[in-house]
């Protein structure tokens, strides 16, 4: 398999783009790896890549430490995605931080719930569940293991434990509403909670 790419931190910054995935699927046409570790980041961002990803049609994405929101997406779209026991996945509806009219706040709300529609039809596709209950478990925050999302066709298999383990992406994890209980509190033992606000 070719060298792999490493999405690490935020989708949307740095080299965790649609732009830059792009340009490694293009240099990579046959098998293709990409190894994630990420808590999210801008929704279209994650949705470029998820389509880039299912249009190269031979990429494999290999979770640790952890795929949520945005970047649970582009691990989906995979041919293949294998987990870290450790790892986790989590499916949650977008959201965004706006400032504006009573108008474009509605209208910012009506564009929340056609993402959380696309992505619900994504994850359905990639999973083979009912998208009602995709759109049930993105209403709840929903956080899943290793052994959860294989039971669930999120993942194809599980790696380790033999493996040693990957380090979360360092986040504050306290902005999620349901966010399992070790990594908030690692987020608050690291002082990740004390980061600026995305």
């Amino acid at each position: 398999m070719t060298e792999a790419l490493h999405i690490n931190g935020l989708i949307g910054e740095g080299e965790n783009t649609t732009a830059s995935v792009g340009r490694f699927l293009e240099a990579n046409p046959g098998a293709a790896q990409i190894i994630v570790n990420s808590p999210g980041g801008d929704a279209h961002e994650g949705a470029g890549i998820m389509a880039l990803v299912q249009d190269h049609g031979r990429v494999t994405v290999q979770v640790v430490g952890l795929a949520a929101s945005a970047a649970s997406l582009v691990a989906v779209a995979a041919k293949h995605v294998l987990m870290h026991s450790s790892a986790h996945m989590m499916i949650h509806e977008p959201a965004s931080v706006i400032f504006g009219t009573a108008g474009e706040l509605r209208g910012e709300a009506d564009t929340l719930d056609k993402l959380t529609g696309t992505y619900a039809e994504a994850y359905s596709r990639a999973t083979g569940q009912p998208v009602a209950r995709i759109r049930a478990w993105m209403a709840e925050e929903t956080w899943m293991t290793a052994e959860e999302a294989l039971a669930l066709n999120f993942c194809d298999e599980i790696t380790g434990p033999n493996e040693r383990a990957r380090p979360v992406a360092a986040f504050d994890y306290t902005r999620f509403n349901a966010a399992p209980r070790s990594l908030v509190q690692l987020a608050k033992s690291k002082g990740w909670t004390r980061k600026a606000e995305v």
